[in-house]
């Protein structure tokens, strides 16, 4: 693949090649779709561009991120737009900064995606535009194209949340509890386990294979605050359960698009049975041509694997979008 960044001196080639690269394309703006609560975007400017990709980053991520990924699609001449979620990097929040992630309504995550992507296809509108989720952002990124449909020529979901694993509690559990804690007026605070940020995350327990890749991020992270979040509170798994809800009642009748969805073998975060139980709903109630690839020993953050597998996993999304 064109411009592939190896793990092999990963660091050295991002700072030398890719960074600066992105650097000269690279365009930061705010959007307001509430008046004082500005959304945080990053566009980066693709040479000749065959079409438009915006990225719906996962749970307590940020734009920064996804610097490799952002590379490969300008790599391929595709443009790229990726709006920061509510409470997450330098968008709005509705708590302090370093707190629990926190949403009061699971809508409002979906709600701030589409208000960017019709700002972008308003902004280039002779482009096709394609959306690209990963994990949180997959789920959020996969009823935002059950709403507005019309708006997305193709969809890849990268690990999606169609529902998140509760580790040691049975789901419904999980939900009747963040349900209580919320009408008792605790639904900003922390779930059991989750904490405010600590400083560099353990590499054993990420979702990363490659600890090149996933060292350079947490680098990043560990320089800059608005990057530090914490773990999840009960109002956020409550809002969660309702986009659950409504990927799986209503969502999946309208995403006629072709949808391509990537699965980690070794995935702790996301349910994997949700994720087939949405794809054979979508292949069965609409027209759309779905394909699950499932990818063998892969942990969540497929884009974060071994250069093999981080090779194949490109050329297939790259497959995808130009056929």
């Amino acid at each position: 693949m064109r411009g592939f960044i190896s793990q092999k001196e990963y660091e050295k080639k991002m700072q030398d090649v890719a960074e600066p690269f992105l650097k000269q394309r690279r365009e930061d703006f705010w959007l307001e779709r509430e008046t004082g609560r500005k959304i945080h975007c990053v566009y980066y400017r693709a040479d000749n561009a065959r079409g438009i990709v915006i990225i719906s980053h996962g749970f307590t991520e940020t734009a920064e991120k996804y610097k490799e990924n952002i590379y490969y699609f300008l790599q391929q001449n595709y443009s790229v737009y990726i709006p920061e979620h509510c409470g997450h990097g330098r968008s709005y929040g509705l708590l302090k900064k370093n707190s629990p992630v926190y949403v009061d309504f699971w809508e409002r995550y979906v709600c701030d995606l589409l208000y960017a992507a019709f700002w972008a296809k308003k902004r280039e509108p002779d482009l096709p535009l394609y959306l690209y989720g990963h994990s949180m952002g997959g789920g959020i990124g996969a009823a935002a194209a059950g709403k507005k449909p019309e708006l997305f020529q193709k969809v890849i979901l990268s690990s999606p949340m169609i529902r998140p694993l509760t580790p040691g509690v049975p789901w419904r559990a999980a939900v009747c509890i963040a349900y209580i804690m919320c009408c008792l007026g605790k639904g900003k605070n922390y779930m059991p386990g989750q904490h405010d940020y600590e400083g560099e995350e353990s590499f054993a327990q990420s979702g990363a294979l490659s600890e090149e890749r996933f060292s350079y991020y947490q680098k990043k992270k560990a320089a800059e605050p608005d990057y530090q979040l914490g773990g999840a509170s009960y109002g956020w798994l409550k809002e969660m359960a309702g986009l659950y809800h409504v990927l799986m009642r209503k969502a999946y009748r309208k995403m006629h698009m072709p949808v391509l969805v990537f699965q980690a073998e070794k995935d702790f975060y996301v349910s994997n049975k949700e994720q087939n139980r949405f794809v054979k709903r979508v292949h069965k109630n609409t027209d759309s041509l779905i394909h699950l690839i499932l990818v063998p020993g892969t942990k969540h953050e497929i884009y974060h694997a071994d250069d093999w597998t981080v090779q194949q996993y490109w050329d297939t999304v790259f497959r995808f979008l130009q056929s």
